[in-house]
């Protein structure tokens, strides 16, 4: 039995996708807007994160900082803090 090409391109997206998902990472965002609840929403690569928990030691949030952002397995954001 021969597969076809559109069923390999869907299994290869699912399986890319769950990979991605399931994977620690780092990566760098800009603050879009520094909330009162000490969390700041975020854009990234992936696409706009909102309400992400920021390190005490940065203290001072500003929109448009260039944050160091990481990401754990299950989704979770968390903003390292700002470049210099």
């Amino acid at each position: 039995m021969r597969l076809s090409r559109q069923v390999i391109d869907a299994v290869q997206r699912l399986v890319t996708a769950t990979v991605d998902q399931r994977t620690a990472s780092w990566g760098l965002a800009t603050v879009t807007a520094v909330n009162g609840n000490g969390t700041v929403d975020i854009s990234t690569p992936r696409g706009p994160v909102a309400s992400v928990r920021r390190l005490k030691s940065y203290s001072t949030p500003a929109v448009n900082d260039v944050v160091k952002v990481s990401r754990n397995s299950d989704g979770n954001w968390i903003v390292d803090g700002a470049l210099a």
